[in-house]
């Protein structure tokens, strides 16, 4: 019996640590694409495009050993279905973060449009508080203002959403130069698909919180 509630205890400091980490990965790689988007020099700005690729083979390791965990793990802290959803909602914002960051780097932006710089800003805001929200979920205490902290990132996402559109009906007026458009449409996309999977993370959550009242 000992050994049983050994293995339950141990088990949850697993997931959950695992959870944390990916927490803090996003918000790294969340800081340095608002440090990229914020640096002037491209020769800077290459060690952060460098940091942000290491951050996303960092995120898929973490994401590869929960679903190993739930290979071999008999007890888990919460619905095994819902371990494998947040999982997978994390490192689809790491991977979308990624992909914005490569293609900055790859069209060798020189001047990002104010919009990118605004949506980053909400992606940050939105990891910084997912972060905060697993952080939370070893001990649901207050659930209500777990919920809460879900819809404001959803809001987040939204005001994304109404930057994205606006920017890309300006950049389709204005910008003259295809190529040029291109290139911007494309980091828009990433931006806007960046925002919606933190949105998705937050329904993960909210699940999960709701599970437990």
């Amino acid at each position: 019996m000992r050994s049983l509630f050994f293995n339950f205890f141990s088990h949850r400091a697993l997931f959950y640590g695992l959870f944390n980490q990916a927490g803090k990965n996003i918000v790294e790689m969340a800081e340095l694409l608002v440090a990229v988007v914020d640096t002037d020099s491209a020769e800077l700005r290459e060690p952060l495009y460098r940091q942000i690729n290491a951050l996303e083979e960092t995120g898929d390791d973490i994401t590869h050993k929960v679903y190993l965990g739930l290979d071999k793990v008999f007890f888990t802290p919460f619905n095994r279905k819902d371990i494998h959803i947040l999982a997978s909602a994390i490192d689809d914002v790491a991977d979308n973060i990624h992909e914005a960051a490569g293609r900055m780097n790859l069209y060798h932006i020189e001047e990002f449009m104010p919009a990118i710089g605004e949506m980053v800003n909400y992606i940050r805001l939105s990891s910084n508080e997912i972060q905060k929200l697993i952080s939370g979920l070893d001990k649901i205490e207050d659930s209500g203002s777990m919920i809460a902290t879900c819809r404001m990132i959803k809001d987040y996402e939204r005001m994304t959403d109404v930057i994205y559109y606006h920017a890309l009906a300006d950049l389709f007026a204005r910008e003259k130069d295809a190529i040029t458009l291109i290139k911007y449409r494309d980091i828009l996309f990433s931006l806007e698909a960046s925002a919606n999977k933190c949105k998705n993370v937050t329904d993960a959550i909210e699940i999960i919180v709701l599970n437990s009242i």
